[in-house]
């Protein structure tokens, strides 16, 4: 097996995207809440990567500071943060399976803030 074929053995490509194998783990990442960081900081030649590092990081940032608030409701704010946490899980694991398919999965909110940084 030459070079070439192995590389392109380790190139998924799936809807017009191209998941290389190496970016798997940043994908991965890029869901993780700060753990987001890494990816956006190490990442140069991805823009698919950087792409889910961003909405990935803003996902996060805004549950910490959505459930921060409802917290201070007493008895329903902690039954709406039991809601929005399983919600928040919901969004990170079809983030990261749409990512490591290959598509951008745009969170409708999430999304357009994620584009402005």
């Amino acid at each position: 097996m030459t070079p070439q074929d192995q590389q392109q053995q380790n190139i998924q490509s799936v809807g017009g995207n191209t998941v290389r194998e190496q970016d798997k783990i940043m994908l991965v990442l890029s869901y993780l809440g700060i753990l987001s960081l890494i990816p956006m900081l190490t990442v140069k030649d991805s823009d698919f990567v950087k792409w889910h590092a961003k909405q990935g990081l803003v996902l996060g940032i805004a549950f910490f500071v959505i459930s921060l608030v409802i917290n201070f409701i007493p008895v329903i704010g902690q039954i709406i943060s039991c809601l929005l946490f399983v919600g928040y899980v919901v969004a990170v694991v079809m983030g990261i399976t749409k990512s490591l398919k290959g598509e951008r999965w745009p969170i409708p909110v999430i999304s357009d803030l994620a584009g402005k940084i």
